[in-house]
């Protein structure tokens, strides 16, 4: 099984658990991205998102259904982020095509104004990250579709090596979720319960 297809089938266990155990959580998953969306964060990025990342976005386009948004004096706009949408081990939200850019623009304007290369490299994609700190993964693009390996940043720490591909990361986090523990993975020290219908990570 190609890591595409690892991908998919790891995501298909986790809608199916949540909607039948965590419902509002799986009310935060957005529809899958359309051509449209893809194409524009190609467009955007100057290069093509790996296929690993494509296929996750192309059944979920984010967890951020619930979140709303509200206008700024002087123009802008301010994300309020909902509960809901932290649906990843370490209260982590996944981020649509549109955050994805949103992010990627912040953390490169970030690392030119710091002056710091290692911040923040053009190939790191922001895929899922907490809302009150900069803490997060990214997806590293240029790799091929089966190689595409995952980092983890917090605020403070330039990010490091994590996991070898997405697909390892999904399946680890259905086998959590599925029985509770994930024994032998990043997931092993991982924790959760069910409140209120959503996800509660500990």
């Amino acid at each position: 099984m190609s890591q595409v297809d690892e991908v998919v089938s790891a995501w298909e266990r986790i809608v199916r658990w949540l909607r039948k155990h965590a419902p509002a959580s799986a009310e935060a998953l957005r529809p899958g991205a359309i051509d449209e969306e893809i194409t524009q964060l190609n467009e955007r990025l100057g290069f093509e998102i790996p296929a690993v990342l494509e296929a996750w976005l192309r059944l979920s386009n984010g967890s951020t259904a619930k979140d709303t948004t509200e206008p700024l004096p002087g123009g802008g706009r301010r994300i309020d982020p909902h509960i809901d949408s932290l649906i990843l081990p370490g209260n982590y939200a996944f981020r649509s095509c549109e955050e994805i850019w949103n992010k990627y623009r912040f953390y490169l304007r970030s690392a030119e104004e710091l002056g710091d290369e290692e911040y923040w490299k053009p190939s790191w994609l922001p895929v899922a990250e907490a809302f009150d700190s900069p803490d997060g993964l990214i997806v590293v693009a240029g790799e091929s579709a089966d190689d595409a390996p995952l980092l983890r940043f917090a605020e403070y720490y330039h990010p490091s090596h994590y996991l070898p591909s997405l697909s390892a990361y999904l399946i680890a986090v259905a086998d959590l979720l599925e029985h509770g523990e994930a024994p032998g993975t990043a997931m092993e020290r991982q924790r959760f319960a069910v409140v209120d219908g959503r996800l509660d990570w500990q």
